[in-house]
């Protein structure tokens, strides 16, 4: 019973973070709505520059010119882009729930009217994050179609652990194209018709990111997932490509290497499992509100235009 309410105390420490972001970046988005929709790439810009700055570190390294980076809120601020929770899934979790929301709601009507641009400006933390995530999981591929020796070293949980991974990649090529598509010029040269067919796959996506969440979830409840020394598809490769990302990722480097080891011993402690559980049950909840939410909505939507 102690052990599970430390748990409990240790799970609810790690999202507060989560809440906190997400009520926070709901309450900025919700006052500078009318300033986004009339001045959109001026807010592209902003959001761009930490992505440009990553990628040029990746490039050239972090001395000289790009020492400033290393540090202070523009590390901070770069070290978000790399993690998915803090800043990324806060503003997809927005821009999800937004359309499963009734636009009687004034705060709703808000968010509704900057989708568009908020889908885009959460495009370019995304993809730092799947620049890392595909250099540290470039082994998975090995997994599944190598030899077969990644397969015998990878542990109980590297079946789940790696189809994430395998997922996950099959997602970054989805999330670019409604990205792309999500700009304006693009959306004209395609079309009312042919964007909306395209940007019905975000329901898709949806779809991926809660698989993605949920086998990742089980890999650490199974143990074993990413551990070893490349068999769950986190091995040297995978680290020394993430090195190469330059300073900026060496922080997520370290909680990801940390992460998979409690990963590959969570099949022999409680205190893992019950973490991934409750992890589990939390995107259950998320996704399965979101799901009730859009559901009746469309519901709702259908017989006003029956009695139409």
């Amino acid at each position: 019973m102690v052990k599970l309410l430390l748990q409990f105390v240790t799970w609810l420490a790690e999202t507060l973070p989560l809440i906190t972001s997400l009520a926070t970046l709901t309450l900025i988005f919700i006052l500078l709505a009318k300033s986004i929709k009339k001045y959109p790439f001026v807010y592209y810009t902003i959001f761009a520059l930490p992505a440009l700055l990553f990628f040029a570190r990746s490039l050239f390294g972090g001395e000289g010119f790009f020492a400033f980076s290393r540090g202070g809120v523009i590390g901070q601020i770069m070290r978000e882009y790399v993690h998915f929770s803090g800043f990324s899934f806060p503003l997809l979790i927005i821009i999800m729930f937004v359309g499963a929301l009734p636009l009687s709601n004034p705060y709703v009507k808000r968010l509704m009217m900057i989708r568009k641009e908020l889908s885009i400006i959460s495009g370019f933390p995304i993809i730092v994050h799947i620049w890392v995530r595909w250099g540290m999981g470039m082994s998975t591929f090995e997994y599944f179609f190598g030899s077969g020796e990644a397969a015998v070293r990878g542990g109980a949980g590297a079946i789940y652990a790696n189809s994430a991974y395998l997922l996950g990649a099959a997602m970054s090529v989805l999330f670019l194209i409604l990205w792309i598509t999500s700009f304006d010029f693009v959306h004209r040269w395609l079309g009312g018709v042919r964007w909306k067919k395209v940007q019905w796959w975000s329901y898709v996506l949806y779809a991926m990111i809660f698989t993605h969440s949920i086998l990742l979830s089980v890999s650490r409840l199974v143990g074993g997932g990413r551990g070893g020394h490349g068999g769950g598809g986190g091995g040297r490769g995978g680290r020394e490509m993430a090195q190469q990302a330059g300073e900026a990722v060496s922080q997520a480097g370290e909680a990801i290497r940390h992460g998979a080891e409690m990963a590959s011993r969570g099949g022999g402690h409680g205190g893992s499992n019950i973490t991934a559980i409750i992890g589990i049950i939390s995107v259950c909840l998320i996704f399965g509100t979101y799901l009730f939410l859009r559901i009746r909505k469309a519901r709702k939507d259908a017989l006003k235009k029956a009695e139409k």
